[in-house]
């Protein structure tokens, strides 16, 4: 990745808490905790999905940052949901999380030299190291992916109420 495309991904990144902010900003309670369907994650629940995951990927890229090489845990984000009781969770706080560690890791990773970029951390499910491009890629993804979701959560959710 060239040092350009490597800013525009970690600006990206650094817009993140304001995009998830406004995705959910002044949506009522019956809508943040409404199930679209059985199974499903409701809006809150995705929420605090987000903020958990970023947590996870904080501290991956700080592993390739300071131990390079290291392997990181895997989670499993079913059982994480399951054990956190997402409806009593107030989402201010969930989004002040997700947008003071990702506050903090950007400013670490603005400071990396090119060559620090290509530090790495095996991960037990993926085939090669990831590196801190490629870990940056990915949760900067993860957070689109969930954007979308909360979109048609919430389109789900109004068009059953209709």
């Amino acid at each position: 990745m060239s040092p350009d495309d490597r800013a525009a991904l970690l600006l990206s990144y650094a817009q993140g808490p304001e995009q998830l902010r406004r995705a959910v900003e002044g949506l009522p309670a019956a809508l943040l905790d409404a199930r679209p369907a059985p199974g499903a994650w409701t809006i809150r629940e995705v929420v605090v999905h987000v903020a958990e995951a970023e947590l996870h990927g904080y501290l991956r890229m700080r592993f390739a940052m300071a131990q390079e090489g290291v392997t990181v845990l895997p989670y499993d984000q079913e059982a994480w949901a399951a054990t956190f009781a997402g409806a009593d969770q107030p989402l201010s706080e969930v989004l002040d999380l997700f947008r003071l560690v990702r506050e903090l890791l950007a400013r670490q990773l603005r400071s990396l030299s090119e060559a620090q970029w290509a530090r790495s951390v095996r991960h037990p499910e993926a085939e090669a190291p990831l590196t801190l491009e490629a870990l940056l890629a990915r949760y900067e993804h993860h957070l689109k992916v969930h954007l979308a979701q909360i979109a048609r959560t919430h389109r789900a959710v109004e068009t059953a109420a209709r």
